[in-house]
């Protein structure tokens, strides 16, 4: 009998240590997703600044052309006094042509007469950090026709204005 109980005793306590509750492993939790990122919504440039851009003058070209009119250096005599009283302001000078020509020819025109357009105004005393060139060519035409009015307008030199914090502003760029 002591045998039986013991016997008894040996499974009932291997019983219970095979029975024993495993401990419970904690779940790692992840911290919740960060909320999305609030829409950038650019402020509006300051009034004086939106003043300026608004006054900014395109400059246009004879055919085939990248030598500046006298009213060509008019604007720009203009524009380079509104860059000599805002020093914050920095401008990109976009070359553009017609669509007559090759797609390589009207790049190197438009680079051209963006290339006249930096020259003049350094002359003018713009300082060379303060003026960047791009040339478009024909692929931004600023009226889609095929006469020599459109073609006119279409050949051209304009400006990208940019400002402190507020970026892209456009001055007489559409």
């Amino acid at each position: 009998m002591y045998r039986l109980s013991r016997v008894v005793a040996v499974a009932a306590l291997a019983f219970a240590v095979a029975c024993k509750k495993k401990p419970e492993v904690a779940q790692a939790t992840l911290p919740p997703p960060p909320p999305p990122p609030a829409p950038v919504v650019e402020a509006p440039p300051p009034a004086p600044v939106q003043q300026i851009v608004e006054n900014f003058s395109r400059v246009n070209f004879d055919y085939d052309s990248a030598n500046l009119t006298a009213a060509g250096k008019a604007a720009l005599d203009a524009n380079a006094r509104l860059l000599q009283a805002n020093p914050g302001i920095k401008v990109e000078v976009q070359g553009h042509a017609d669509d007559r020509g090759t797609t390589e020819y009207n790049l190197a025109l438009g680079q051209k007469r963006a290339n006249a357009v930096r020259g003049y105004l350094v002359k003018g005393g713009v300082t060379t950090n303060r003026v960047t060139v791009v040339s478009f060519g024909e692929e931004r035409p600023l009226v889609d026709s095929q006469s020599e009015t459109a073609w006119s307008e279409n050949r051209r030199a304009e400006f990208r204005i940019t400002w402190g914090e507020a970026p892209n502003l456009r001055g007489t760029v559409n």
